[in-house]
């Protein structure tokens, strides 16, 4: 049996894994889940020595251990990819597409067809161009890594809702999260011409992916709570 690693434990690292397996790149993760044996025989002494203070409860000694593993998985398939953090969008994109753009940009490997079905099945979300009765348009930010491996459990807890109210739920700015839009949280990343963040901003941006996913799914929740009362 393949040896998988649990996403749901391993924050951001842990979803580049996820993308990977997803999309074939079977070497890769069999050699990051062979190289994990080496990882602790060679780094946990030097955890150990460095960072546990006496009375370290068992809770935080796993947490070290844990982000070591990490950097360091994340470091290997950034070698492995030949991927580097200068090809991560640095802002969120503000426009939309047409689905025959995302599909001509590669954004996802979908026919037509199969990116119409993933909105009924809460992957992708779109909306209707200002002005027009028909036709549905894609926006952009939501095909920015690592949202479309977050952007589902969000959209199921928005179900129902109008595709209006979909997105202005995304690109509106939330007191609780710190005048943060939710798209700009799940994504890690402000939008383009936000304009200089302050600290506060940009710790909650660079919170793992897991809890930022947390965070937004909890003003989700409250917002579907305000609508039903």
């Amino acid at each position: 049996m393949p040896h998988v690693i649990d996403d749901r434990n391993h924050g951001a690292a842990g979803i580049r894994i996820h993308a990977i397996l997803s999309e074939g790149h079977r070497s890769t993760g069999a050699r990051v889940a062979r190289d994990v044996a080496e990882i602790f025989a060679t780094d946990i002494e030097g955890v150990l020595r460095e960072k546990m203070a006496p009375g370290l409860v068992d809770e935080q000694f796993h947490r070290l251990v844990r982000k070591a593993l990490e950097d360091r998985l994340t470091a290997m398939l950034v070698i492995e990819t030949g991927e580097s953090q200068d090809a991560v969008p640095a802002s969120l994109p503000v426009g939309n597409l047409k689905p025959s753009d995302v599909i001509g940009q590669g954004l996802v490997q979908l026919s037509l067809a199969s990116l119409y079905r993933c909105v009924d099945t809460n992957r992708f979300y779109c909306v209707k161009p200002l002005g027009q009765s028909n036709g549905r348009v894609f926006p952009e930010w939501q095909f920015v890594s690592p949202v479309p491996e977050l952007l589902p459990a969000v959209l199921s807890d928005l179900r129902g809702s109008v595709t209006t109210e979909v997105h202005a739920f995304f690109v509106t700015a939330r007191d609780e999260l710190n005048e943060l839009a939710p798209a700009e949280l799940l994504a890690g990343k402000p939008f383009a011409g936000r304009g200089e963040l302050h600290s506060s901003q940009t710790r909650l941006l660079r919170l793992p992916a897991a809890e930022r996913l947390r965070r937004v799914l909890a003003v989700a929740e409250r917002q579907r709570e305000g609508v039903a009362h």
